[in-house]
């Protein structure tokens, strides 16, 4: 599309010449980083060339660690031509330290290959090290734990939610806490079950946080910085509890389970680092949970699936309590009712660009707004858009 300003692109267009999402593109619209250039008389977001320097820079930024409202402050304080070539010069360093992580691994392979062409006995820790350099390149380039993600869930069930009392609230209370308890929280996100109990958390009490993505390490410690509580903060798989056996008298985990590859070896690490008389409390979903939504979205059209959350969903209160008496006895499962009633539609697909699933491979930015106007038109007619939710907590106490 060009005019007499120039070239323009639709979200979509814009979206598939820089090699994003269009996600991404509507995510950064609403955070005020990356505003359409002008809007068509259709209502859809035109975007020019001039645009994609503006999205290298928040891309660079994002790739450094700086979080979003960084990012805003950044790029309010620099002019166009030194804002650029600032860029280019952050990128230029985030290129050479992506190019010595590479050199380590390359180093590790032909260490690998020379250990294989002169030696009869195979050191297996050489293999060890390459599986350990790779992952750790997997891991700092996963971009779905982040908290951005996770942010856009929460919001929806906090402001729609009929249960005023609240998800993190309700869980706190099912968890006696003596005073001076080891805690240690698995997959903690970025802290919100902490900061929704600020005004009763424990005292004389050790809590350790600990999430696989070092961003919501991050995050957890920012959000928790203002709480004068004893927190400790640690990266770690909860595949491979880096803690000594019997440590904690509580471990939590919420929402994390059904995420987890090897979900027997998490039971066995729990089971090993609780104390004698430690419970290990899980969080989770049921089969109905936010069905309307997903039925509504999966249906709306062909292909569209949310499979990572309904039929890989290998941890839900259905199943969940078998799995748990495999190590731990008794297992005690605790309800929470609640649904979803929702007067707005930004929230809406807000949740369903978070959620983990194909929408943005198969949607196109005419498809965006057809949802849209799909959730409009039952909140005009319904007055909100009402959806299940199936959520509990299992109680699990060391045999």
């Amino acid at each position: 599309m060009n005019s007499k300003k120039g070239k323009f692109y639709t979200a979509g267009k814009f979206a598939e010449k820089a090699g994003v999402t269009l996600r991404t593109i509507r995510y950064y619209d609403k955070k005020d980083l990356l505003k359409p250039t002008e809007y068509s008389e259709s209502g859809y977001r035109l975007y020019s060339n001039q645009d994609f320097a503006v999205l290298q820079k928040i891309l660079t930024l994002k790739f450094m660690g700086f979080s979003l409202e960084e990012i805003k402050v950044v790029m309010k304080e620099e002019s166009d031509k030194a804002d650029f070539k600032h860029s280019l010069n952050i990128q230029r360093h985030a290129i050479e330290r992506k190019m010595e992580h590479m050199s380590h691994i390359l180093e590790a392979i032909n260490e690998t290959e020379q250990m294989l062409d002169s030696e009869d006995t195979l050191d297996w820790d050489k293999f060890i090290l390459i599986i350990k350099a790779i992952n750790l390149e997997k891991i700092s380039a996963e971009q779905f734990k982040n908290a951005a993600n996770l942010k856009d869930r929460i919001n929806l069930h906090e402001k729609y939610s009929t249960n005023k009392q609240g998800w993190h609230r309700w869980m706190f209370e099912r968890i006696p806490i003596l005073k001076g308890a080891k805690i240690l929280e698995l997959g903690c996100g970025d802290g919100s079950f902490w900061l929704r109990n600020k005004d009763r958390l424990p005292e004389q009490c050790e809590i350790t946080l600990t999430d696989i993505s070092e961003g919501m390490i991050e995050d957890a410690r920012n959000n928790l910085a203002d709480l004068d509580k004893n927190f400790t903060f640690k990266v770690m798989d909860a595949q491979n509890i880096t803690f000594g056996d019997s440590e904690f008298d509580i471990i939590i985990a919420n929402h994390m389970i059904y995420y987890v590859q090897n979900r027997e070896k998490v039971f066995s690490e729990v089971d090993r680092v609780l104390k004698s008389n430690g419970v290990f409390y899980a969080g989770t979903n049921g089969k109905k949970h936010m069905e309307e939504l997903f039925n509504m979205v999966e249906n709306f059209r062909e292909k569209v699936t949310f499979s990572y959350i309904r039929k890989n969903h290998k941890f839900k209160l259905e199943d969940g309590k078998t799995q748990l008496e495999e190590w731990f006895y008794p297992v005690q499962l605790y309800c929470y009712k609640d649904s979803l009633k929702v007067t707005e539609v930004e929230p809406l697909m807000d949740y369903v660009l978070s959620a983990p699933g194909n929408l943005n491979e198969i949607l196109n930015e005419k498809d965006f707004k057809e949802l849209e106007e799909l959730f409009r038109n039952i909140i005009e007619n319904e007055g909100y858009m009402y959806i299940t939710k199936d959520s509990g907590v299992l109680e699990a106490k060391k045999r």
